[in-house]
């Protein structure tokens, strides 16, 4: 049995409480730090790069109206 299969094997006797400490301490350990800290809003992330008109539900409603045009025509050709 190798080591990961132990410790796989001694996983599975704890608590779900034991499993995330566990699992941040392999995150840490691993040279990552885990962060508390939010998300950035994509609005903030974006803002300013498309004009104030801009009207993203109309353009994604287009979008997706092609996808499925293209996807139909697609169907009936053989």
């Amino acid at each position: 049995m190798t080591v990961l299969e132990h410790i796989k094997q001694l996983a599975m006797n704890l608590t779900p409480e034991e499993k995330e400490v566990l699992a941040h301490y392999l995150v840490e350990s691993d040279g990552e730090k885990t962060s508390d800290e939010k998300p950035q809003s994509f609005r903030g992330d974006w803002s300013g790069a498309f004009p104030e008109d801009f009207d993203l539900d109309a353009e994604l409603k287009e979008i997706r109206g092609a996808w499925k045009k293209e996807w139909h025509e697609d169907e009936f050709v053989g």
